[in-house]
């Protein structure tokens, strides 16, 4: 079996890391040597460059500094509150056999998110029943298994109750809102969760891509869009299987994932009608 790659680094390491990169390129020093100067090992260096480090203290980023001459010191203190903020842990370290990444911490920490989902409701959307329903289909997970991961997805879905919550937009395949994930008593209250949901949040919308809408440019692989702070140089795009997740920074990609998800908010029911829709459908079960 594959090696799993390492947990992409979080949003305020990958702040750091950028910050250090340009302020060694900016003061004319390769990477070789920053490390002779600090008899370091080049690894170390890069490291820190590039947000891989779990120990970074306080006297290796002074030191850095120091190197490429950086002596504000409003700005030296920022980079300082930056590397003592991505060192803190997040409620999701007790959480670590249920998580695969750093999900969970890009949530916590995005400004916008952006989610696209033609199979199931959307992680962030699901009633407790609906996520247990839906693990229990995995065979390769055990009932302690299950019961961890759905604590895990609750708590996941506390960003929405901040308050100052990201904002949240999600379109869903009519597909996924018409499978019925266990019984009439997951799915009712899965489809009304939907509908609270869509209309009693102003951070949040819900637009339904109808099956009428047939072959569209998005259909596919979910794919959620991560943005912080308006730096869309730090922007990702999370993707998850049943066994794997995975990240995605490249600028280009991340440009091609939010082209897409704009045409299929596009191509989707209005909120409105999204709204309508689930109406209907709560109607037909009953």
């Amino acid at each position: 079996m594959a090696a799993k790659p390492p947990p992409l680094p979080t949003v305020g390491k990958r702040q750091l890391a950028r910050e250090l990169r340009q302020r060694r390129e900016a003061a004319g020093l390769t990477l070789d040597q920053v490390a002779t100067e600090l008899d370091w090992a080049k690894t170390k260096v890069h490291n820190y460059e590039n947000g891989r480090w779990t120990r970074g203290n306080l006297t290796d980023l002074r030191a850095l500094l120091d190197l490429f001459g950086v002596t504000d010191a409003d700005r030296r203190e920022s980079l300082e509150t930056l590397m003592r903020d991505a060192k803190k842990k997040g409620w999701w370290v007790a959480y670590g056999d249920a998580f695969e990444g750093s999900l969970p911490a890009f949530e916590d920490e995005s400004a916008q998110i952006s989610s696209y989902e033609p199979v199931f409701i959307p992680g962030l959307l699901q009633t407790p029943e609906y996520t247990g329903r839906l693990m229990r289909a995995y065979s390769f997970l055990t009932p302690d298994d299950i019961e961890r991961r759905v604590e895990a997805r609750m708590r996941r879905q506390e960003i929405l109750k901040r308050s100052t919550p990201p904002i949240l937009s999600f379109v869903i395949e009519e597909a996924a809102v018409q499978r019925l994930v266990g019984s009439l008593r997951v799915f009712e209250p899965q489809i009304q969760h939907l509908i609270d949901v869509a209309e009693s949040s102003a951070q949040a919308s819900i637009q339904i891509m109808p099956l009428r809408s047939g072959l569209h440019g998005t259909l596919g692989s979910s794919f959620m869009i991560l943005d912080f702070d308006g730096d869309f140089d730090l922007s990702i795009v999370h993707s998850e299987t049943a066994t794997r997740s995975a990240y995605i920074e490249s600028k280009e990609e991340v440009a091609l994932h939010r082209n897409m998800f704009t045409q299929a908010c596009g191509n989707a029911l209005s909120q409105s009608s999204s709204s309508t829709l689930l109406k209907t459908l709560l109607k037909q079960h009953k």
